[in-house]
C-alpha cells in the first residue's frame, strides 16, 4: 500500500504540470537549484575551516526555510489523511505511506541535491568522510520534510480562531525578517559587515553545529579527522530525531480534520444601512471588509506582513542604525501586497456567485481593491508616521512619500490582476480545517511573483529618486512624490481594468481551475 500511495503522489505531481502549476513548480525548481548552488559554493570555494562554518550557516538557513515556508506561504499537502479514511489500512501503513508521498516533490528533490554539498565538502577532507555525507544528506532531507509536516499539523491543532491565527504568524514573521536582516546579527556579534569574507564568529559556528541541521556536517568533519565514534553518533542521533519527528507527526494526524465551529450571534439590522457607491460595488466592499476580519488564512497572512515590516526596520537598532525606521510603512505595504495576491483563490468555487450576475465583474474587482486599501493604507501610513517620529536622519522621507503611493496603488491593482491570471488551488472556505498552513495553498510562488511585479511597476519612480540622490538635487528628489502618486492612481485603475476585463472574458475557465481537486 505504501508503494501505491507513492505512485499515486507521483502521478498527481506529473499531471500537475499544467496552467499556473507550471509556474509554481518551475519557480520552486529554480529557487531550489539556486540554493543548492550556494551550498556547493560554500563547500568548495573557501578554505576548509571557513567553508565549514559557512556551510553550517547555510544548513541552518535550509532548516529555517523548511520550518517557516509551509507555515507562512502554504504548501501542497499532497495526499491528506482524510482522503484515505475509508481504506482498510493499518496505522503504520498510513504513516509510512504519507511519509513516502511527502518525500515525492520538487522541494525534497532540490533539497537533497543541495545537501549533496556535504559529499563535496567531505571529499576535501577524506574519501571516507565523503561517503558518510551521503546518509547524512538523506537523513537530513527526511527530517526537514517531516518537521515541516509537524509544524503545519501542530498549527492546525492550536489554531481555531482569529486571535490564534494572528498569533501563530508572529514567530515565523520574526524568523523570516531576521533572516532577511542577518547582516545585523553578524555586525552585532563582531563578525564584520561582510560575513562571507570575514567568517562566522567562533561562538556562532559552534551553536550552528549544535542545531540538527549541523549534525551531518559534524559527522563529516569527525570522519575527516578519523574520529569515527562521534561521526557515527551524530548520524545515529539524526536518525533518532527522524523517528521522534515521525512519531510526533503520527500523533498529530489523529486530530480530526473538521472546520472550527463559530457560534452565531443574532444582531439587529441597522436602521440605515451604510452605502458605499452603487449597490453591487458597496456590497462587495462590505463583504470583503468582513472577510478580511474573519478568514483565518487572510488574518494569518496579514499578521505575518505587519510583524515582518516592524521587525525588518527595528532589527538595525541593535547596531544603532535607525535610518530604516521611516520605511516601516513601505516594507509593511510591500509584504501586504505580496501576501494578498490570492483573493479569488481564497474564495474558491464561490466565484460562481459573481459569474451568475452578468456585468458584475467590474464592481467585484473594484470593490476588492477598495476594501484592500481600506485595510492596508491606514496601518501603513500609521507605521510610516511612527517611523518618522523616531527617525534620526530624514534622507528616507522623499523615498517614502514617493514609493508608498506606488506600492499601495500598484499593489491594489496587482493583487486582483495576479489573482485572476495565476490562480492557485485552495480549499473552499467551508472545507477548511482552521489551519492556515495547509489551507492557504501553495502561494509561495505568488508571493515572489508579486514582489517581482511590484518592483517593476515601482522602477520608474525609484529611478527618479536614485537620479535625484546621485545628482544631489532636492528638486529632482521631491519631484518623485507627485510622480509616485500619479503612478499609484494610474496603476490601480489600469491594472484593475485589466483584471475585471479578464474576469469577464475568462471567468468560467478561472472557476474551473479553482474547482479542480
Amino acid at each position: 500500500m505504501v508503494g501505491v500511495l507513492i505512485g499515486l503522489r507521483a502521478t498527481l505531481l506529473r499531471r500537475s504540470f499544467t496552467g499556473a502549476q507550471v509556474f509554481h513548480l518551475g519557480f520552486g525548481v529554480l529557487g531550489g537549484l539556486a540554493g543548492a548552488a550556494g551550498l556547493f559554493r560554500f563547500a568548495t570555494r573557501y578554505d576548509v575551516a571557513h567553508g565549514g562554518d559557512l556551510l553550517a550557516l547555510a544548513l541552518a538557513g535550509v532548516l529555517l526555510g523548511w520550518l517557516v515556508g509551509p507555515a507562512v506561504v502554504g504548501g501542497d499537502p499532497g495526499i491528506r489523511p482524510e482522503h484515505l479514511t475509508l481504506l482498510p489500512m493499518r496505522r503504520r501503513e498510513l504513516v509510512l505511506g504519507l511519509l513516502g508521498t511527502a518525500l515525492v516533490g520538487v522541494g525534497p528533490l532540490t533539497t537533497l541535491v543541495g545537501l549533496a554539498a556535504l559529499v563535496a565538502y567531505g571529499a576535501r577532507l577524506d574519501p571516507a568522510a565523503a561517503l558518510l555525507g551521503v546518509p547524512g544528506a538523506v537523513l537530513l532531507t527526511v527530517l526537514l520534510v517531516v518537521l515541516a509536516r509537524v509544524v503545519v499539523a501542530a498549527l492546525g491543532a492550536v489554531l481555531g480562531g482569529r486571535v490564534s491565527a494572528a498569533l501563530a504568524a508572529l514567530p515565523w514573521a520574526v524568523l523570516t525578517a531576521a533572516a532577511a536582516q542577518c547582516w545585523v546579527v553578524f555586525v552585532a556579534l563582531g563578525g564584520g559587515t561582510n560575513p562571507l569574507d570575514a567568517g562566522v564568529p567562533a561562538g556562532a559556528a559552534r551553536v550552528l553545529r549544535l542545531l540538527p541541521s549541523g549534525w551531518p556536517l559534524v559527522a563529516v568533519e569527525a570522519a575527516g579527522r578519523g574520529a569515527w565514534l562521534p561521526a557515527v553518533g551524530a548520524l545515529a542521533g539524526l536518525a533518532g530525531l527522524v523517528v521522534v519527528a515521525v512519531l510526533g507527526w503520527a500523533r498529530l494526524l489523529d486530530r480530526p480534520a473538521v472546520p472550527p465551529v463559530t457560534p452565531l450571534r443574532r444582531r439587529p439590522p441597522p436602521r440605515r444601512p451604510a452605502r458605499v457607491g452603487g449597490a453591487a460595488f458597496g456590497a462587495v466592499v462590505h463583504k470583503e471588509l468582513r472577510t478580511w476580519w474573519r478568514d483565518l488564512v487572510r488574518i494569518h497572512h496579514t499578521s505575518f506582513a505587519l510583524t515582518y515590516g516592524l521587525v525588518f526596520v527595528l532589527m538595525p537598532l541593535l547596531v544603532d542604525l535607525g535610518d530604516l525606521l521611516p520605511l516601516a510603512g513601505l516594507v509593511t505595504a510591500t509584504m501586504l501586497v505580496a501576501c494578498s495576491a490570492h483573493l479569488y483563490s481564497s474564495d474558491g468555487t464561490g466565484l460562481w456567485l459573481t459569474l451568475m450576475v452578468p456585468g458584475s465583474e467590474r464592481a467585484d474587482v473594484r470593490g476588492r481593491q477598495v476594501a484592500w486599501l481600506l485595510n492596508a493604507a491606514p496601518t501603513t501610513v500609521l507605521f510610516t508616521l511612527a517611523g518618522l517620529v523616531g527617525a534620526v536622519r530624514w534622507w528616507t522621507v522623499p523615498w517614502v512619500t514617493a514609493l508608498l503611493p506606488v506600492v499601495l496603488g500598484g499593489g491594489a491593482g496587482l493583487i486582483v490582476l495576479v489573482s485572476v491570471l495565476v490562480p492557485v488551488r485552495m480549499a473552499d472556505p467551508h472545507r477548511r480545517g482552521g489551519n492556515p498552513g495547509s489551507d492557504g495553498g501553495p502561494v509561495g510562488g505568488l508571493v515572489w511573483l508579486t514582489l517581482g511585479l511590484l518592483a517593476v511597476v515601482s522602477a520608474p519612480t525609484a529611478a527618479l529618486l536614485w537620479c535625484g540622490t546621485r545628482a544631489g538635487s532636492a528638486t529632482l528628489l521631491w519631484s518623485a512624490t507627485p510622480v509616485g502618486v500619479a503612478s499609484g492612481v494610474l496603476l490601480g485603475w489600469g491594472l484593475g481594468r485589466l483584471a475585471h476585463r479578464r474576469l469577464a472574458r475568462r471567468g468560467p475557465e478561472l472557476l474551473a481551475r479553482l474547482g479542480q481537486d
